[in-house]
């Protein structure tokens, strides 16, 4: 019963741990970024002040080309950028990578059992 307990709690911090560095930082780092750049920007610069008197317009306005160039900077990343190079590196790097990148290669030229045979030590 304890060790029921304990797991259970173990997968609550988990979650918490995921929805607080995951999603919640991320929500609050982003709108803290906006505030400073509304602060630092539109309260000093006046033609700015003139163009966003409210933030809520500044936020509007900033989200709208904020998330399309985050997106189009995000995807150029995945195709062309870093990301590829990223993941090449890591599954290098890792053990169960490397292994899984020859059991996939030897899968498609049929060889089951050699692919089965790398893949052992990993299932327990």
């Amino acid at each position: 019963m304890l060790r029921f307990k304990w797991r259970r709690l173990l997968r609550y911090w988990t979650y918490f741990r995921r929805g607080h560095s995951v999603y919640l930082i991320f929500a609050i780092t982003f709108m803290n970024f906006i505030v400073i750049q509304y602060r630092l920007l539109v309260e000093y610069i006046p033609l700015l002040q003139q163009l966003f008197p409210r933030m809520v317009m500044f936020i509007v306005t900033f989200l709208i080309i904020y998330i399309p160039v985050s997106v189009l900077i995000g995807w150029l990343d995945y195709k062309r950028g870093a990301a590829p190079v990223d993941l090449a590196v890591a599954a290098h790097a890792n053990p169960f990578f490397k292994d899984l990148a020859k059991a996939v290669v030897l899968l498609a030229e049929g060889k089951k059992k050699d692919a089965a045979e790398i893949m052992k030590k990993w299932v327990t």
